[in-house]
């Protein structure tokens, strides 16, 4: 007897010969993503011969129906347990998403709620998050019905001094497995279990090994939260925030998102405002202390070249001019990538701020911006201000321009 075996999206499927059509059919479960799918034919006649074939099968998604609404809702999460405390409607809103700065946002709802400082929220518009925070202070003016919640982002978690330890992860697994350790450590196997977030949930999708160290530590104590932004600022790691089964999950990574394209003069975008400075860091001198570890004091050089790379050669013929940075490092071991970080700060003196509508874009999506002048910078987004009017306020940072030949024609001119 002949049999047909037909293998769709990871399941095989038995086909059934209808003698009316003279076909060979079968019912497969579509896919929930549309796109164009392999279907692996199988085909044995009754000689036990097998015939092998490979049909693409184009799968159509239904758009997801999406309701507009003017209405924000807040949801407060305790902080002790992450049990729901409220949800409220807010009647005005200015938040701001830049861990660079550290912006505070503010909320006003017309409710008073259970929800006292440091408490966990999510501000959803849509349905869709749009920040997650938690409470600074919340303020209420001579009994009246308008309560003002000042928050700020959620990472701020973590804003605490902790004792650096297993730093070495950073060069051996990755900087966010560093990140995952001092965490878990620190915020949820902690030995004094009274002050554990059980329902806290590390994901580490990604392993960026650095020869670094910990910037900001002072007698081996650091604060976490201000490494965490370093870590957005000079690797591009990013934190991610969901909820799974009561559990607030913080997805740690290096990602990359899918590239936008900005047009300033056809897109519906308002109060575009560019900013360039030409104060470039040509040459930075670290200090160290220690060579292997042991005692060897010294300093080590590094030149930025006119092409945006860089050199150790003081005599290079192509570097570049700007000013001269020193700063410090304990470990040889970590001067170069000390001294890269140092220059990197140089792309962030060309910033772009603009006000889109009703298009929201995550913090450090990758952008390429078509200006009024039709140049086309690539950067990112570096943060975000969301209010009840429709239009979203973005800041770009990074652009990845070419500062010096911006210098040099400056100068022949």
């Amino acid at each position: 007897m002949n049999d047909m075996t037909i293998k769709f999206n990871g399941q095989d499927y038995l086909a059934i010969y209808n003698k009316q059509t003279g076909y060979y059919e079968i019912e497969i479960t579509a896919p929930q993503i549309g796109g164009i799918y392999d279907a692996n034919i199988t085909f044995t006649d009754i000689l036990n011969q097998n015939y092998t074939d490979t049909k693409k099968v184009q799968i159509w998604a239904k758009e997801k129906i999406k309701i507009e609404t003017n209405k924000v809702f807040m949801w407060i999460f305790n902080y002790n347990d992450f049990t729901v405390k409220d949800i409220v409607e807010i009647s005005d809103y200015e938040i701001n998403i830049d861990e660079e700065t550290n912006a505070n946002s503010i909320i006003k709802v017309l409710k008073k709620t259970k929800a006292k400082a440091n408490d966990i929220i999510v501000v959803k518009k849509n349905n869709e998050a749009v920040y997650w925070g938690i409470i600074d202070n919340i303020s209420n003016e001579n009994g009246k019905q308008l309560y003002e919640y000042t928050t700020k982002y959620i990472t701020n978690i973590f804003n605490q001094k902790i004792k650096l330890e297993s730093e070495s992860y950073i060069k051996e697994k990755g900087v966010e497995d560093f990140i995952e350790k001092a965490i878990t450590d620190n915020f949820i196997n902690n030995a004094d279990i009274f002050i554990n977030k059980t329902y806290l949930q590390l994901n580490v999708k990604t392993h960026t090994k650095k020869q670094t160290s910990v910037t900001n530590v002072e007698n081996e104590i650091y604060n976490l939260h201000t490494w965490l932004t370093n870590c957005t600022q000079n690797y591009d790691i990013v934190y991610s925030f969901s909820i799974i089964n009561k559990k607030l999950v913080i997805t740690i990574e290096n990602k990359t998102y899918n590239k936008e394209l900005i047009d300033t003069t056809a897109q519906a975008i308002s109060n575009y405002v560019e900013v360039f400075e030409t104060d470039v860091v040509s040459k930075v001198v670290v200090l160290y202390d220690k060579v292997n570890d042991v005692e060897n004091k010294g300093q080590y050089t590094l030149y930025l070249l006119n092409d945006r790379t860089t050199t150790t050669d003081m005599n290079n013929k192509n570097r570049a001019e700007g000013r001269i940075e020193t700063v410090h490092t304990e470990k040889y071991e970590d001067a170069q990538q000390k001294a890269l970080d140092t220059m990197k700060s140089n792309a962030y003196n060309h910033n772009i701020t603009f006000n889109m509508l009703n298009k929201y874009i995550r913090v450090g999506t990758p952008i390429a911006i078509k200006t009024k002048e039709s140049l086309i910078f690539d950067t990112y987004i570096s943060a975000i201000k969301i209010t009840q009017k429709k239009f979203y306020e973005y800041t770009c940072g990074n652009i990845r321009i070419k500062f010096i030949d911006k210098l040099l024609k400056e100068r022949k001119n």
